[in-house]
């Protein structure tokens, strides 16, 4: 069975307030997207990186030394303008005729570098068990209302014990992917399982991790550092 992998790392990260993309904000000497790369190069058997158009070199770069690491293949393309115009644009690459056709399909988010690994393993097992899509859901424990009226009166509570936050990567049938894509290219979505359910794919959920966080604001640095210092011991112990 043949897995391919998707990491997105197109956006500004402008929240970030970075001066450059967020995707090469470095983290212990490594780049963000670098450190995404290797928390789901054990997974899979190729990488695809959608990158800034404007800095589609400098992502290459910074992979360089996770690409000799790892020995997984990776090819880095120019993102779209948003994400779910380089997820397409990634399995377009994926699909292309002459290629291996991917049987799974693993799409990241560079923001959240740190994933536990196990949790891509999960959601490629959950696909490999006969559904259509997996993804790792975190339980919330915020209270949670609904938007303030234009009065600025509190909005509603909602019950917080049916709902569960998203996390990457999500992992689905090539086919189930592909065809989910292909079929509604100017559907607003924010994630892929949203396109594949739609589709009518049955996409279940798998336990996510804390470290499956987004980084997205300057506060979210510190803990990144502390995780990719670990990480990096770990790798040279």
């Amino acid at each position: 069975m043949r897995i391919a992998a998707v990491v997105t790392a197109a956006g500004s990260g402008s929240r970030l307030g970075a001066d450059v993309p967020k995707a090469l904000v470095p983290l212990s000497g490594r780049a963000l997207v670098a450190w995404a790369v290797v928390s789901v190069a054990d997974a899979c058997d190729e990488i695809v990186v959608t990158a800034p158009a404007s800095h589609v070199a400098e992502v290459e770069a910074a992979l360089l030394e996770v690409e000799a690491l790892t020995g997984k293949p990776m090819l880095v393309i120019p993102g779209g303008a948003e994400r779910q115009q380089s997820v397409s644009a990634a399995l377009d690459v994926l699909f292309a005729p002459g290629r291996p056709i991917p049987d799974v399909v693993l799409v990241h988010d560079a923001a959240r570098a740190f994933q536990d690994p196990a949790v891509a393993q999960a959601a490629i097992n959950a696909v490999k068990g006969g559904a259509d899509g997996a993804i790792p859901v975190l339980a919330i424990v915020d209270t949670l209302v609904e938007a303030p009226a234009p009065t600025g009166e509190l909005g509603a509570t909602v019950p917080r014990e049916s709902l569960r936050a998203v996390q990457t990567p999500q992992v689905f049938s090539g086919q189930a992917l592909r065809a989910a894509h292909r079929d509604q290219p100017h559907a607003a979505a924010t994630d892929d399982a949203q396109l594949v359910r739609a589709s009518g794919g049955r996409v279940v959920a798998v336990e996510g991790h804390e470290w499956g966080f987004k980084v997205t604001r300057p506060s979210d640095l510190p803990l990144a550092e502390h995780l990719a210092a670990q990480l990096l011991s770990k790798e040279n112990s």
